[in-house]
């Protein structure tokens, strides 16, 4: 049953065409970030720290998907972060946590003319999977006093969201975190929502 959770969180974030992982753009050792006493991520490229929830390792990325030629846009290529991390081995529940960035070019820090609720729309609500509904719709919430986005899933008539989807911007990134949490959602949506941005 674990497995299917994690199929769908993947299916999740590669619904969104630009979300291509690539080995050709990997994130310099101060983009990817560290864990330190088990469970603090911390990105200096984002300023973003977040005590997680039970014990977590960072996950090395090998997976390589070609540019699509024809997109053009803030989202396309592969991000500028690209992060995975997961609850060790033997950790009860079971967590992921999937982070991707992307640096904006001027223009796209206009938010008069490119507001974030509608990169949101791109990366959260484009996103929907077949298997999976929207527990809560996207909503506007706040990272450690910064505008975000919220998009809570889950599978069909399940009571309880199992994919936590959040969308907001920090020095000059705008960055999308998507949590599977196929068992018990709050601790690590509570760890996520307490997140800080410096």
């Amino acid at each position: 049953m674990r497995r299917r959770e994690y199929i769908l969180v993947v299916l999740f974030c590669f619904s969104i065409a630009s979300l291509s992982w690539s080995q050709k753009k990997q994130p310099s050792p101060v983009s990817r970030g560290t864990i330190s006493e088990e469970n603090n991520y911390t990105n200096p490229a984002l300023g973003m720290t977040i005590n997680l929830p039970g014990d977590w390792r960072l996950l090395e990325m090998t997976t390589e998907t070609p540019d699509d030629p024809g997109c053009t846009g803030p989202l396309c290529g592969a991000p500028d972060i690209n992060v995975v991390l997961e609850s060790k081995p033997g950790s009860s529940p079971g967590y992921r946590l999937y982070l991707s960035a992307w640096k904006l070019s001027e223009p796209y820090l206009n938010r008069s003319r490119y507001p974030l609720k509608w990169f949101a729309g791109i990366m959260l609500e484009g996103s929907m999977d077949s298997d999976l509904e929207a527990f809560e719709k996207q909503t506007a919430i706040q990272f450690d006093g910064k505008p975000a986005f919220r998009l809570l899933m889950a599978g069909h008539g399940e009571k309880a969201p199992r994919v936590l989807g959040y969308v907001s911007e920090s020095r000059g990134y705008v960055f999308l975190l998507v949590g599977a949490a196929p068992l018990a959602p709050h601790p690590l949506q509570s760890a996520i929502e307490s997140l800080t941005l410096r």
